[in-house]
């Protein structure tokens, strides 16, 4: 039998055509059944919305930080000396690297010291970097000046995170000491003494990430090799391509071809493992849960349409009568579950996409609401205590704003398990329905 009876016949079933008024009632008999499909569509939809929300927030969020991550500090490749390497060669290794598709190529050293300011003191990761690195479109995106400039002019200037800077209690302009150690070789035997070299705080920046802007202080390269021995210091060359969220295999193999088997080429989701993974499992377990409530609403339009077969008995009794099928009951039964799932779906994603779309403006009002109510009540209870201000996204230890990314391929899939769950869970409705015989359904009306 064809399946034009059967979305025919789904439709009344449902309630969208109109059967005429049943003796001694106002209400359209199709207005009955109405309430368990708006009550099934309303789960599916409800449990969708947060599902997509933190699909769509968790997403962005990841991205966000893993963005600033390798804009700022892990670069999008990295390719990295097994030898030690002196300034001139990492130099010339850089611009061996500098060519299409490869965007841009920047030597840089990497070390510890201590930075002294005063009687304040810092444990501080001593970042020497070529200069045009500052001037890179993608470095300035993400790493703000907060106060002086960000260049780095002459060897004995000196950038800082600025929570760095606020923990040396430094400023633009004030005199820093970077105390390194260097071997110091005494016929077969060596000590380590300490060296100091001072610096004027040219600029202090900020990542927009506490993490980075407790430790970092950026140096000229040529400052690096003053203040690093060879053996103290990490060499690399830090590479940005044009697609670094992409294929990088590609990326990773042109750069090889440009350097000697002695330098390794990483690429940022090896360099920052443990980073993206723990970003990757955290993500995966919300959208467990939440896949779980979807579950749990996908049963919902089961148990809708088993309530749907009871007060549809008569119903089906007619069509059993005319001479349908067992198999176009259940089917019909069935496609009921399925425009379940697919209203709900729609609804859900849609209510969903918006409100992760418009999920910074809603953070902004819950922050001003909640500080709004604090004042209000400090101001109507006399109290003297001060509230401090709830941020949610803090710049100084998180995400100033979350990117929202729309992943479609996934929100596809997102209603593809909805329909698939719903019919599932239309299936013992479907079959009890078909079960059912003429005789039995009209002994008990």
């Amino acid at each position: 039998m064809s399946f034009g009876p059967t979305f025919y016949f789904a439709g009344r079933i449902l309630g969208f055509r109109s059967q005429g008024l049943p003796k001694g009632s106002t209400r359209p008999r199709r207005a009955w059944g109405r309430r368990y499909i708006r009550g099934a569509i309303l789960g599916v939809a409800m449990s969708i919305v947060p599902l997509v929300v933190v699909l769509i927030v968790a997403d962005g969020m990841i991205q966000g930080i893993t963005a600033r991550y390798i804009e700022v500090g892990t670069y999008h490749l990295q390719a990295q000396p097994q030898t030690v390497v002196d300034q001139q060669i990492l130099k010339n290794a850089a611009i061996a690297l500098r060519h299409e598709p490869v965007i841009h190529a920047f030597p840089e050293f990497q070390g510890y010291g201590v930075a002294v300011v005063g009687s304040k003191t810092a444990g501080v990761a001593v970042r020497a970097v070529d200069p045009a690195f500052l001037q890179d479109p993608g470095t300035k995106s993400y790493l703000k000046i907060n106060a002086g400039e960000m260049r780095l002019d002459s060897t004995n200037q000196i950038l800082l995170g600025m929570a760095l800077a606020k923990d040396l209690h430094a400023k633009v302009g004030d005199t820093l000491s970077i105390i390194t150690s260097r071997p110091s070789y005494s016929g077969a035997t060596a000590s380590f003494n300490p060296k100091i070299s001072i610096f004027r705080v040219r600029g202090i920046v900020s990542a927009g990430y506490r993490e980075l802007d407790a430790r970092w202080a950026f140096v000229s390269i040529n400052a690096g090799s003053k203040i690093f021995w060879a053996g103290s210091a990490r060499a690399l060359i830090g590479i940005k391509v044009e697609k670094p969220f992409g294929d990088l295999e590609k990326y990773r193999s042109l750069a090889r071809s440009s350097l000697s088997t002695e330098w390794a080429v990483v690429t940022w989701p090896e360099a920052e493992r443990n980073l993206y993974k723990s970003f990757s499992t955290t993500r995966a377990l919300l959208l467990l849960v939440m896949a779980l409530a979807v579950a749990v609403a996908a049963i919902n339009v089961g148990s809708a349409l088993v309530m749907l077969v009871l007060e549809r008995r008569r119903d089906i009794a007619i069509l059993k009568s005319a001479g349908a099928s067992p198999g176009m009951i259940g089917r019909i039964f069935v496609v009921s579950g399925i425009f379940i799932g697919g209203i709900g779906a729609l609804v859900g994603i849609g209510f969903g996409s918006w409100i992760a779309w418009k999920i910074n403006e809603i953070i902004a009002m819950v922050e001003h609401l909640v500080n709004g109510t604090a004042r209000f009540w400090a101001s109507v209870s006399g109290s003297a205590t001060s509230f401090p201000s709830i941020k949610l996204l803090d710049p100084a230890y998180y995400l100033e704003k979350i990117p929202v990314i729309f992943p479609f391929g996934e929100l596809a899939t997102v209603a593809g398990a909805s329909l698939i769950l719903c019919f599932f869970a239309s299936l013992i409705p479907a079959v009890r329905a078909s079960r059912l015989t003429p005789l039995e359904i009209f002994r008990k009306l």
